[in-house]
């Protein structure tokens, strides 16, 4: 085993060597004048001092070094026994260790530092007995990267007798050979180690938490957070807790500089158009809607969907990262043009095993529900509305109709009372999550692992007779191992492991839809299913259909889909640490392979439709009549499923170096990344080649005084999709930092401005994802057409190849240009944090169909080009206020605050289009439409307006004449509202503890969104649809006759028949009019939980480590002026709602 050791240190010196040689022009420089980058981090983590004393008393000197670094002192023997002796020393700027060290050489005294006491000790000169059995003990003491760390103290556990570790780390130190050393240094877990007669010990020292809290995460690697110059917002995994399955749920008013909002809560989402969250890093900058938009994410290196990061339990994440400028996410290249989510997971630590399981039992419903008139006041309201269009017109419905309709004294299905939404939901649904994991290890191999697995159900009703449950039930199952090998001195190797799969069963029709069917279905004209009658007795299910309707429990209850999407991530780490050719110089390389696949599989059936024909109310016998008596099967059939899947593979080499002297600190890292991606299932010959990318990346940081921090990086990446004059790209930035509170003439507001850092960073970032279609925008894309008819004998008709896309070699990248100031500042010592970021991009070269091209040219299709250019501003604020009032009683409050505008700075316009539609200028997402000025009072004013079309009568919309030309039409539309994305989120959250008490609570906001409600979608009886509740309660007429009512006058047919500025779908672009624009403002309470930990003694007497218990709401209540439903849907009202959810779990950890 030794031999393959060795072997393998060999090997891998050989390839350091090599790497080394490779970059030594850029990292030479004179050996001593480097130490490790953690050693410097922990030298500067000491306490410095200065001392300029001669002829001093011991205590005088120790005074003084309690004045400056707030370190007690005391004496072991006699304090008496040191007043007659003098000291002197002279030091700038060192540690407390090495000043005493200097102070007591040649003296009779020791020193020792315990926690924040100093103890002296007076030395004892060695019998002859006990110099005997003395040995020599040797090592190195080093970091966890294999640093050597030079001022370690080394003592004998139990006695006065220590040494420190010198810059290499080395020590030497006579112990007994049954003794025990104890090893320490700040910032660092102590190490106890039994002698056990060797001579040679080496000791690797493991950081404390709360000195890796110290560390933030970067681009391929970690730094010192005061030394970071980008724009990194670093999240508490604990405050995304929640009981959705869907992580990503939690990121808007949580994290600083996320856009984010909820569209749906659909459980099980497998695909990401069906996830129920859409977030973006400083929102969208691109208006290019087949453009990546999306921001890159990491998890434990390895590039995942958003799928897989919203799978991810928090219990699991160690830290969590967003990236939001150019100078942090440069250095990925093309991959971060859209911002970076770098997710690690925990990782296994040496000691004793640590599990803890977990189980949450969860009652979830919907936050709101649509609400809809009554069965018989649908039918009063019908009639209503027709006679008001019509006085002429017959009532629909007779009063005989409407009085026994839902009566008690005939059977439901006679007289159809139907409440659709009660027919095909239920109230609540149920759903459990849990998991276990595990952490623990050795000194040479540290593990962790989980599994953890959620069922969620949906709220759909299965007919009892039906032979299959159509409900939806997804169960995800995840599993994830991290291991950490220590090889050898200086030599690591790191194994992620992370797989999860998603079992689904639903119904086959799209469960998005399922509430609009509700909607769209009339509430009297049938029954949702019949019973037998004497011909129709054979065992199936009956469902009721109308000429003129469609039976929404039967499209329900018709078949069921199967599905599987499954995903996994290995990856394998080679460290090597360097330090014997250079100090500091570290060798890193991973390779990682992903997969995903998704199966889905229908089945179904084909309803049987009747109506009711005769009921004989002496009899009580009823008949019906078959509607599709040939067409019907109730044998299940298997569909056309669908497979699709991805494989990624992936390698990153990477060198680092990091060094300190006197003042300076510098770092260095140079990555060679490569990246190929292939697809199960592509759609065509260019879809099945290989997708790859290819970056080198370098970035050089400085720091002088640890007050002035200079970082410069880069990304060089290349491209296959653009043509060969544009394929690499270079994107440079560059970042700069200032930690003004360490200025000496800021040190008189120390006592409440604890830390001021400013920073400002510049570059530029590459995007390749510039359109999902077609992939190579430097060669002709071509696709069968529509059938046509065939001049070829014996065939009818043919579909031709068309030209789907020209090619243009002058399409280039897309270019975000990003500048980010940046403040943070802590007050009181810790008591307020605070983080503010302001920033613009421009985003240069966005893609877009030239419009301005004349059809006379003869081209079949617009073609694309660079012409577009945006300009997005904002701001992201975060911050925390913590006090422990005593030990028992602390708190925690966080708040953020993300502003994001984006506007047209360059785009081209249609030669015809007025100057008032032009989109300069304007939000990028802002909707163009029509401006009501109210509702027609009479027909007078119809007459002397102008014309706009439609079946005018007193009640409906009047539109403002824009062009004073006395005509409304497309001319008159300009732009209107708020952009469909959120400008403003915010949230705030706080955490209450006292003693074994636990409360937390968050809230979230949202600001600046406009949204449409589709008035032709929802316009009352127009083809069956229902009539909410807030319609009946305020529209137009004789008796209501109020300028802007919910609604306008009632009708039964569609609204865009009387107001045809309504539809939506009339013209290329989509516009409606002010009438029905909406902001989405709101606050949601997101989250309230209490929780109890059982007391010390108690959990010890169960042989636990800690057992809590907690109950939890998210979701309970929104304040909004918005009452139709959930206003976070916007115009998707009809969507599967957000879920609110009421649940109670337990934490056992042993």
């Amino acid at each position: 085993m030794k031999k393959k050791v060795e072997i393998i240190k060999t090997g891998a010196n050989k390839i350091a060597v090599g790497i080394f040689l490779l970059f030594i022009s850029t990292l030479y420089c004179p050996k001593q004048l480097f130490a490790s980058e953690f050693t410097e981090v922990q030298q500067q983590d000491q306490k410095k001092v200065t001392l300029n004393v001669k002829d001093r008393t011991l205590v005088n000197i120790l005074s003084e070094i309690k004045r400056q670094t707030g370190l007690a002192y005391g004496f072991r023997d006699n304090r008496d026994a040191t007043s007659n002796e003098r000291f002197s020393i002279q030091v700038k700027e060192v540690s407390v260790d090495s000043a005493l060290t200097v102070l007591l050489k040649g003296s009779k005294y020791s020193h020792q530092i315990v926690g924040d006491l100093i103890l002296i000790s007076t030395k004892k000169d060695k019998t002859a007995e006990e110099q005997k059995d003395l040995i020599m003990v040797k090592g190195t003491v080093v970091d966890e990267n294999g640093n050597p760390i030079p001022g370690a103290t080394i003592l004998v556990h139990g006695t006065s007798r220590g040494i420190a570790s010198d810059m290499e780390g080395r020590y030497s130190i006579e112990a007994k050979s049954d003794d025990v050393l104890k090893i320490t240094f700040v910032g660092y877990k102590d190490e106890i180690i039994p002698i056990r007669g060797k001579t040679k010990i080496d000791v690797r020292l493991n950081p404390k938490a709360e000195n890796i809290e110290e560390v933030a995460v970067v681009a391929f690697g970690t730094q010192k957070k005061e030394s970071v110059v980008s724009a990194i917002t670093t999240v508490d995994a604990r405050t995304l807790k929640s009981s959705n399955s869907d992580l990503t749920s939690q990121f808007a008013g949580k994290i600083a500089g996320i856009i984010g909002w909820q569209q749906g809560g659909i459980p099980g989402a497998l695909t990401e158009e069906e996830m129920n969250t859409k977030f973006y890093i400083r929102g969208i900058t691109s208006f290019q809607k087949g453009a990546n938009l999306d921001p890159l994410i990491l998890l434990d290196g390895v590039e995942a969907s958003k799928l897989d990061l919203a799978r991810i339990d928090p219990e699991d994440i160690e830290t969590f990262s967003v990236m939001k400028d150019a100078s942090a996410t440069a250095m990925y290249g093309a991959r971060g043009a859209n911002g970076v989510i770098i997710v690690t997971t925990k990782k296994g630590e040496e000691g004793a095993v640590y599990t803890s399981v977990r189980y949450e039992a969860i009652a979830t419903m919907p936050t709101s529900e649509i609400d809809v008139v009554d069965p018989i006041t649908w039918m009063e309201m019908y009639n209503q509305a027709l006679i008001s269009r019509d006085p002429t017109a017959m009532p629909k419905y007779s009063a005989e109709r409407i009085a026994r309709t839902g009566s008690k004294k005939y059977p439901s299905w006679v007289y159809p009372a139907n409440d659709w939404y009660k027919t095909l939901f239920k109230n609540f649904a149920v759903n459990h999550h849990m998991g276990i994991n595990i952490r623990g290890g050795s000194k040479v191999i540290q593990y962790y692992a989980s599994i953890n697995h959620n069922r969620d159900e949906g709220m759909l009703k299965t007919d009892r007779l039906n032979q299959f449950d159509v409900n939806i039930k997804n169960n995800n199952t995840t599993f994830r191992v991290n291991l950490n090998i220590d090889l050898s001195k200086g030599i690591k190797l790191v194994v992620n492991s992370y797989s999860t799969i998603d079992s689904y069963h639903g119904p086959l029709k799209d469960v998005t839809e399922a509430y609009s069917l509700a909607f769209y279905a009339n509430p009297v004209d049938f029954a949702p299913t019949y019973p037998a009658d004497d011909t129709y007795n054979w065992p199936h299910l009956r469902f009721g259909k109308s000429s003129s309707g469609t039976n929404p429990y039967a499209e329900i209850q018709a078949g069921y889909k199967d599905r599987t999407r499954f995903s996994t991530m290995n990856r394998l780490e080679y460290i090597q640490n360097l330090a014997p050719l250079l100090k500091g110089l570290e060798f890193r390389g991973d390779i990682s392979f992903s997969q995903t696949g998704y199966y889905s599989n229908p089945y179904s059936t084909s309803p049987f439709y009747y109506r009711l024909l005769d009921y004989n109310h002496v009899t009580g016998k009823h008949t019906l009549e078959a509607l599709n008596p040939l067409e019907g099967n109730r044998t299940l059939s298997k569909g056309s499923g669908g497979v699709s899947g991805s494989n990624q593979l992936s390698y990153n080499i990477k060198l680092l170096h990091t060094g300190a002297w006197k003042d300076h600190t510098t770092s260095y890292i140079a990555v060679l990344s490569g990246q190929e991606t292939t697809k199960s299932s592509p759609i065509s010959v260019l879809d099945g080649i290989r997708q790859r990318n290819l970056g080198l990346s370098m970035r050089l940081s400085y720091g002088y005084k640890e007050r002035y921090y200079i970082e410069g990086s880069f990304g060089y990446n290349g491209s296959e999709r653009f043509a060969k004059k544009h394929r690499m790209g270079f994107f440079p930035s560059v970042g700069g930092a200032w930690v003004a509170s360490k200025e000496p003439f800021m040190m008189g507001a120390a006592n409440w401005l604890s830390f001021l850092k400013l920073r400002l960073s510049y570059g530029k970032v590459g995007n390749d994802g510039i359109i999902n279609n077609p992939r190579f925008v430097h060669l002709p894309s071509i696709s069968q057409g529509n059938d046509v008819v065939s001049f070829r004998p014996g065939e009818n008709t043919i579909k031709p190849y068309v030209i789907s896309g020209y090619p243009n070699e002058d399409i280039t990248w897309e270019i975000a240009e990003q500048v980010n100031f940046g403040l943070e500042a802590t007050f009181f010592n810790g008591l307020f944090e605070t983080t503010v970021d302001i920033y613009q991009q421009i985003r240069h070269n966005v893609l877009d169909k030239r419009t301005v091209v004349p059809e006379a040219m003869g081209l079949g299709i617009q073609p694309l080009d660079n012409i577009g250019k945006v300009k997005s501003q904002g701001l992201d604020f975060s911050g925390k206020i913590q006090h422990a009032f005593s030990p028992d009683l602390w708190v925690i409050l966080n708040g953020t605050l993300t502003y994001n505008k984006a506007v047209f700075e360059e785009i081209e316009e249609a030669a015809d289009k007025p100057y008032y539609q032009w989109r300069k200028g304007h939000d990028i997402s802002q909707a163009v439409g029509y401006i009501a000025e109210g509702l027609f009072r009479d027909e007078q004013e119809i007459a002397n307006s102008p014309v706009q079309g439609g079946d005018l009568m007193p009640g409906d919309i009047r539109y403002r004449d824009v062009n004073d030309d006395g005509v409304v039409d497309v001319e008159d539309a300009v732009h209107i509202g708020f952009p469909t994305t959120p400008r403003l989120i915010y949230g705030f959250n706080g955490f209450v503890n006292y003693k074994g008490l636990e409360f937390s609570f968050a809230f979230q906001g949202s600001g600046q969104r406009g949204f449409f409600i589709n008035p032709a979608a929802m316009s009352p009886f127009a083809n069956n649809h229902a009539l909410l509740t807030a319609i009946y309660k305020d529209h137009w007429s004789t008796d209501n006759m109020s300028e802007r009512p919910l609604w306008p006058r009632l009708s039964t047919k569609n609204i865009i028949e009387h107001n045809p500025q309504e539809d939506a779908s009339s013209d290329k672009e989509t516009r409606m009019s002010t009438y029905f624009l909406r902001e989405c403002r709101f606050l949601r309470c997101t989250s309230l939980e209490l929780a109890y930990n059982l007391p010390k003694q108690w959990s010890r007497k169960l042989a636990l480590k800690n057992l809590k218990v907690f109950v939890r709401a998210n979701n309970p209540f929104i304040i909004s002026n918005f009452d139709l439903w959930d206003v976070e849907l916007g115009n998707n009202g009809f969507n599967y709602p957000i879920q609110k959810t009421y649940s109670v779990g337990l934490n056992v950890n042993f």
